[in-house]
């Protein structure tokens, strides 16, 4: 992974060029398939990831198969960080979406850096902090709001404004459903239900929303 391709990486923007030059010499890329593991709840590792290509999901499960998707993951976003710096097993489970391409930074090497360059910590805490807030959101999304408001909520959330269109990545219905928890037959209804109204429209499997959406359904 090549210094360059580190800096543009918001938790390594603020890197000196050495450090850099020593993260992206140690760092190894790996490729997984699609539908691939990479990651298991509660297994022990020292190693932080930082995609290069595609898609991955963050998600718990539990005994009975249910699923509740945490966060998407593309280019730029990194993901292991906590488990490693705290030493602590992995609190949820990794897997492609689609082919990917990973640059994985053991702990002993990101450690030197951090410990030579006291800004890549204020950007960890930073990270730390929004990705709390994030998370207070979504807790309070699925307890407070019924399917239909979930689903708004996280449209609106995942959509950004491509060339004047709010537009989300690549999702399918399962997707959905798993990160509202709900069912895909009632996602797809209400889906179907917003494409019919005009709210939205679709380009392949990405959802574009062509006008606010209703407050209720």
């Amino acid at each position: 992974m090549k210094e360059a391709t580190l800096a543009q990486i918001p938790l390594f923007s603020d890197l000196p060029e050495d450090d850099l030059r020593i993260l992206a010499a140690h760092a190894v890329v790996r490729r997984y398939r699609k539908n691939t593991i990479v990651i298991s709840k509660g297994e022990e590792s020292d190693t932080m990831c930082v995609v290069r290509s595609g898609r991955l999901r963050v998600y718990l499960d539990d005994e009975h198969g249910n699923e509740l998707t945490i966060r998407l993951l593309g280019p730029g976003d990194v993901f292991g960080e906590l488990a490693m710096l705290s030493g602590a097993p992995r609190s949820a489970n990794v897997t492609t979406t689609e082919d990917c391409e990973l640059s994985v930074v053991s702990r002993s090497h990101f450690m030197e850096c951090l410990a030579a360059n006291s800004q890549i910590g204020f950007r960890i805490i930073r990270g730390l902090v929004h990705r709390i807030q994030e998370m207070t959101e979504e807790i309070s999304t699925l307890a407070l709001l019924d399917v239909y408001g979930r689903v708004r909520t996280t449209l609106e959330r995942l959509a950004q404004e491509r060339d004047g269109k709010r537009v989300t990545d690549r999702l399918t219905h399962q997707e959905m459903a798993n990160m509202v928890g709900s069912s895909r037959e009632m996602v797809s209804r209400i889906l179907r239900d917003l494409k019919v109204g005009g709210y939205i429209s679709m380009q392949g499997k990405r959802i574009i929303i062509e006008k606010e959406l209703p407050p209720r359904w």
